[in-house]
């Protein structure tokens, strides 16, 4: 194999360009948007200099990330912003849930809940070095350290409603299920804690990092990266059939399941692009930004 294309330049795209790139692949990267990034962008909204991201503002997994730590993103202006609190669950009465980066600090604002949370995330996060590459990467072998991991992953089968009822405080409640969330599936299905655990865990371990200039700084880097491996980035370049997409050894798609079955149509096996044309999404999120003068 000797040429790929990647259609769609989110983070997912970018970081198989980058990989492909690395072991030595001719890569060509379309994108359809004047930008790259996909979800990982920023703008100027309502005030002049004040940078709004599309999506995701805060990357719970990013520095833990074992692709993004293999490489030097800093020699391409990324860099990553801590705050002192990493997350709030508001409630009505004024109070809330409020995640900071040590465990013991969390579990002392958590009431009566402090125990529970410290034996849900102490362990893991002292054993940090041990689960967390288990934790990010695909689980293609057997782990390197079972034991640890097995305890983390331990409550992760549970719904996450089973496990917010053995919380006591509102405050606890608000927070575990706050970060539940995130899975984007009704919290009554199994599995539905392991989203919660891994961001929780990761929160407490490296903290909830902000990209300095947006979302779209992380996006900008591997970019960067990308084209210094000799990859090619085109914007402009919307992808809406075979016929728009060059001839490569290799096509990879950074897009949803619905999309890609418009694109291939009948080259897809019938029972795949069936699926295809059947995935649904999960429920959307709002997001407000405000301005504080």
């Amino acid at each position: 194999m000797s040429t790929a294309t990647v259609v769609g330049s989110g983070p997912n795209g970018l970081a198989a360009a980058i990989t492909l790139a690395r072991a030595g692949v001719d890569v060509t990267v379309l994108e359809a948007a004047a930008t790259v990034g996909g979800g990982t962008r920023s703008y100027e909204g309502i005030a002049p200099g004040l940078i709004h991201d599309h999506c995701a503002a805060i990357h719970p997994m990013a520095v833990g990330s074992p692709f993004l730590n293999s490489l030097d993103l800093a020699r391409h202006g990324l860099h990553w912003l801590d705050t002192e609190i990493d997350c709030v669950q508001p409630l009505d009465d004024g109070t809330g849930g409020v995640l900071r980066r040590s465990v013991a600090e969390t579990a002392a604002g958590l009431g009566a809940d402090g125990a529970l949370w410290r034996g849900l995330f102490a362990g893991t996060v002292e054993n940090i070095d041990k689960v967390g590459p288990a934790i990010l990467s695909p689980l293609l072998r057997v782990p390197r350290h079972p034991i640890h991991l097995a305890r983390f992953g331990a409550p992760a089968p549970l719904p996450a409603s089973a496990l917010a009822r053995a919380f006591r405080t509102p405050q606890g409640r608000a927070l575990w299920g706050g970060i539940a969330a995130h899975t984007f599936r009704p919290l009554h299905q199994p599995m539905t804690s392991a989203i919660g655990l891994g961001l929780l865990s990761a929160g407490h371990a490296f903290g909830w990092k902000v990209a300095a200039g947006g979302s779209g700084a992380i996006a900008a880097a591997l970019a960067a990266e990308l084209t210094e491996l000799g990859g090619r980035i085109e914007t402009g370049a919307r992808v809406t059939s075979r016929n728009d997409l060059p001839p490569s050894d290799l096509t990879l798609f950074d897009l949803d399941p619905a999309q890609v079955a418009r694109i291939l149509d009948d080259a897809l096996p019938p029972r795949i692009h069936r699926a295809f044309t059947r995935f649904r999404r999960g429920p959307g999120a709002f997001k407000v930004d405000f301005a504080v003068h």
